[in-house]
C-alpha cells in the first residue's frame, strides 16, 4: 500500500516547482537509466523507476551535476569496456587456427 504522505509530498514538490520542466524530465531520464543499472532497480518498472528517479531530482537528493557526471562516468566505462572487446577480437582473429 503507498505512503500517502509521500505520495503527497511527490505531488506538491511536481506541482510546485519552479524550476525549467524540461530539464527535470531530461534529468530524471538519465537517472532513471542510471538506477536501471543497479540491482535493486533492475526488474522495477520503468514508471516506478521514472518516479524514484523524477522524485530524486526534484527533492534535491541529487543535483544535475551529480546526475551528469555519474551518467558521464558510466558512459566512459561503457566505452573503454566496447573498445577492450573489439581489440580482443581482432587479437583473436589474427591468431592462428589451432587443429
Amino acid at each position: 500500500m503507498p505512503n500517502t504522505k509521500n505520495e503527497k509530498n511527490f505531488e506538491s514538490e511536481l506541482m510546485n516547482f519552479d524550476g525549467d520542466r524540461y530539464d527535470v524530465v531530461v534529468l530524471a531520464s538519465i537517472w532513471a537509466k542510471e538506477l536501471k543499472k543497479k540491482s535493486e532497480y533492475k526488474n522495477q518498472p520503468n514508471a516506478a523507476v521514472i518516479k524514484v528517479a523524477l522524485d530524486d531530482i526534484l527533492s534535491g537528493r541529487m543535483s544535475k551535476d551529480a546526475v551528469l557526471e555519474i551518467s558521464r562516468q558510466n558512459l566512459e566505462a561503457e566505452l573503454r569496456a566496447q573498445e577492450e572487446a573489439r581489440k580482443e577480437a581482432e587479437r583473436k582473429a589474427k591468431e592462428p587456427m589451432k587443429l
